[in-house]
């Protein structure tokens, strides 16, 4: 089992997707089988409740909360235990079922089992919001417990092959996701190159990939000389970035990134880091061209412009 959550401020939206109403992709497979705090049953009615609860609270811009928690492919879970998990899930993550709107509907789309549960951040008393700090880890954590109380199985990340079945890559990967699990719930890392510099620690390499606006667009790891992806330990860049960001913009960049902007090209700042650290455990790529870390110029820049000034000012 697996969750992905994400927020938003447009319950109606939210809701008629949960439904299968949404004009542009309409899903005859969806059907709602639990609700909490709530009298309408149509994914209309549902949003006008929950928008009249949400409005109590004037700081909370984004009340909207969307998980969807999904089985692997052929594993059999009834309609019992996957409202069981949904009641479970929410009252892990903080959103008691006494205080707060939640409506969970089924999805038949897909080859596997999956419920989409939309909660109401803001509670029936108007009191403090559910928090949506470090989401990934909380529900890493939450899944986790939910397969162990109801006995469930974890999601494979995506199709095995012969290759994924090596010994040793499994050890790689298992090894890989205990530290990458371990290190985004603790609380003192609050940082990319705080992780970077824990996963150091385990020797455990880090590439990083940014495209040509220093955005981090893709993950992988290097342990005892096998490859391990990002989504092959259930980590996308998105996740990432989403992670850290609530630490502010700068929990995001690294220094290896800094060095990229000085050097003019990713590939460049990387091999340099290397040379002078004789091996860096993190690496940067960028296939787009040069990484611009701020609004302001470097310093080549800076100084073709001085001398273009210079050349049309006037002589007195």
């Amino acid at each position: 089992m697996i969750a992905k959550t994400v927020t938003g401020a447009d319950f109606v939206g939210a809701l008629k997707y949960g439904a299968g109403l949404r004009s542009d992709r309409t899903n005859k497979q969806a059907e709602l089988i639990s609700v909490a705090n709530l009298g309408s049953n149509d994914a209309v009615g549902i949003a006008a409740e929950m928008q009249a609860v949400a409005a109590l609270s004037r700081r909370t811009q984004q009340p909207v909360w969307h998980t969807v928690l999904s089985w692997a492919p052929g594993e059999k879970v009834n309609r019992e235990q996957k409202m069981k998990a949904a009641a479970l899930y929410c009252e892990l993550m903080g959103a008691s079922l006494e205080r707060h709107q939640v409506a969970v509907y089924e999805h038949k789309d897909k080859d596997h089992p999956h419920i989409h549960i939309y909660i109401n951040r803001v509670p029936t008393d108007g009191g403090a919001a559910l928090d949506t700090a470090q989401n990934y880890a909380r529900n890493v954590k939450v899944t986790r417990q939910i397969r162990e109380q109801l006995g469930m199985a974890p999601l494979p990340s995506r199709r095995q092959s012969t290759k994924d079945l090596d010994p040793q890559k499994q050890v790689a990967r298992g090894y890989v996701r205990e530290q990458l699990t371990a290190a985004m719930q603790d609380a003192g890392i609050r940082s990319l190159d705080q992780l970077i510099a824990r996963f150091n620690e385990k020797q455990i390499d880090v590439h990083l990939k940014r495209d040509a606006k220093g955005v981090l667009v893709g993950t992988s790891f290097r342990y005892q000389e096998n490859n391990v992806k990002g989504t092959d330990v259930g980590v996308r860049a998105k996740q990432l970035r989403d992670h850290f960001n609530s630490y502010g913009r700068e929990a995001l960049r690294t220094s290896d990134q800094l060095t990229t902007a000085r050097n003019g090209s990713g590939r460049a700042a990387a091999s340099a880091v290397d040379g002078v650290l004789g091996g860096s455990m993190v690496s940067l790529s960028d296939e787009s061209g040069p990484v611009d870390n701020s609004p302001g110029l470097d310093d080549a820049e800076r100084n073709e412009n001085e001398i273009r000034r210079r050349r049309r000012r006037p002589k007195l």
